[in-house]
């Protein structure tokens, strides 16, 4: 039998895959039912804010993030109504599908434990929203979701293809290759891919699929580069403090990513200390 890194998948296993899964990974109806308001033209925040407070695990959740350090408002917000009033639809919309996707993706592993997981992805995610605001990035409210989502696709390569994870993960500790492109050469995809193509599947918005897909690689990202190069850099980050902490950072993030943002590393170690705390306050509210 060949090892897993001589074993390359055919290219069309993403999609086989996908289909595969495409049951077992929907998001909650309560989440569809969202997005239906959304479509309609006639739908109201009163209409919003029935749905979201229907669900009172939901509802407390959106609260408690509304509530942290992330937002800073001066006041407690104590109601769904509210909170759609200060922050929109949209932002409401992103908040719903983040909780939404953390219940639907509980697929435990023994590769990456799923606490670590979601810990890193919350970081990321806090820390991306944090330096999308601080440089002034267009629409910097959705980073937040964004860098929360971006790394699902492991999720799928560790349920369905734990053997070459592993080799992929040991190969990249071991060469100077990234790990995409370790998964790349053994998998024939790697979980950037992975991830675009479920948020495809989920109808999500095209830049949400755009960044996740080109996060490992944000050089190649035909659109929407400042973002993607942003998620890459959070990325990083977050594997270095929380999963791969015998890794340096010029391992985990790609000297033009610094380019496109026009940051350096002090700049970010100022927003760093401030992304561990609201990350440290926004685990209480979304995981369990």
């Amino acid at each position: 039998m060949p090892s897993a890194s001589e074993s390359k998948l055919p290219h069309n296993s993403l999609e086989k895959t996908l289909k595969e899964i495409e049951g077992l990974i929907s998001l909650p109806e309560i989440y569809l039912k969202f997005r239906q308001l959304m479509d309609d033209p006639n739908s109201s925040n009163e209409d919003f804010s029935a749905l979201v407070g229907c669900d009172p695990n939901l509802s407390a959740t959106v609260l408690k993030i509304v509530n942290s350090a992330l937002f800073g408002f001066p006041g407690q917000i104590d109601n769904i109504s509210r909170a759609i009033n200060l922050l929109g639809i949209g932002q409401l919309h992103d908040m719903v599908l983040g909780t939404s996707a953390i219940a639907s993706l509980d697929f435990p592993n023994d590769i990456v434990p799923l606490k670590t997981f979601w810990r890193s992805s919350l970081f990321s995610g806090v820390l991306a929203r944090l330096l999308a605001s601080q440089l002034k990035i267009q629409d910097s409210e959705c980073f937040f979701v964004i860098g929360l989502l971006h790394e699902i696709g492991h999720l799928i390569l560790y349920a369905k293809y734990r053997e070459q994870s592993i080799q992929a993960i040991a190969n990249f500790n071991e060469g100077n290759q990234t790990l995409a492109v370790a998964e790349q050469n053994i998998l024939g995809f790697h979980y950037g891919q992975a991830g675009a193509n479920l948020m495809a599947q989920w109808r999500l918005p095209t830049k949400f699929q755009v960044m996740t897909y080109y996060q490992p690689t944000p050089t190649d990202a035909p659109l929407h580069p400042l973002g993607t190069a942003l998620i890459h850099l959070a990325h990083g980050y977050a594997q270095k403090y929380l999963v791969n902490t015998g890794q340096n950072i010029e391992r985990l993030i790609v000297p033009e990513a610094w380019k496109i943002l026009d940051l350096n590393p002090k700049q970010v170690e100022i927003t760093l200390e401030k992304a561990k705390q609201v990350s440290a306050d926004m685990e209480k509210a979304i995981l369990r």
